[in-house]
């Protein structure tokens, strides 16, 4: 009965994939959009720096499409970004239309909230998962700590301990799906909202 409550062995795998992703493009993230913005605010107002805000244009737009991509291991298909097509030959006019369009806006926006809450969630989603996966095996390794494993309420350093602690794998593997699957969903959502549509 439990069990049928559960999402599936694969949801739960790509949950993880997906969070664990989203960790390392989150790190991507505050690193582009900090350069970016950085350099598009002391540069652009020279002619020399409209070309690297351009640049950094393209860049956000590489990184968001990291996790435009990434969508699809929660939704089954990848979020497509909306940018308006243009063509312009004179470097101010291009500068001006790119800045102009809504999605580039949306991508810095994506980029500031992801690197934050991406972050977040990918590090809470590793936790999870190593902690539910370490106290299954506890039995296996807690003999390799010299002090034991301390829980805060008792000291794992017998076979019997570990045995029976080894059992709290199922209530925190059920927590684990279930918030992996939260946050999953959530921050796919928004990439959604922000990046653009299936």
């Amino acid at each position: 009965m439990i069990l049928g409550m559960l999402p599936s062995l694969d949801r739960t795998a790509r949950d993880a994939a997906y969070l664990t992703c989203t960790l390392l493009t989150s790190i991507a993230a505050f690193a582009v959009w900090v350069t970016a913005v950085t350099l598009s605010l002391t540069l652009g107002i020279l002619i020399i720096g409209l070309p690297i805000v351009l640049g950094a244009v393209y860049v956000m737009r590489w990184t968001a499409e990291l996790d435009r991509q990434n969508a699809a291991l929660v939704f089954g298909r990848p979020v497509r970004g909306h940018y308006r097509t243009y063509r312009s030959t004179g470097l101010f006019t291009r500068v001006f239309k790119t800045l102009r369009d809504p999605q580039v806006w949306r991508d810095l926006a994506w980029l500031i909230t992801h690197s934050v809450l991406g972050f977040a969630f990918g590090v809470i989603a590793v936790s999870l998962v190593v902690s539910t996966l370490g106290t299954a095996t506890l039995p296996l390794w807690y003999w390799a700590l010299p002090d034991g494993y301390d829980l805060g309420i008792y000291n794992v350093d017998t076979l019997i301990e570990a045995v029976l602690t080894a059992w709290l794998f199922i209530p925190l593997g059920f927590i684990t799906v279930w918030v992996l699957r939260g946050m999953a969903k959530f921050h796919a959502s928004l990439a959604v909202e922000l990046l653009g549509r299936y």
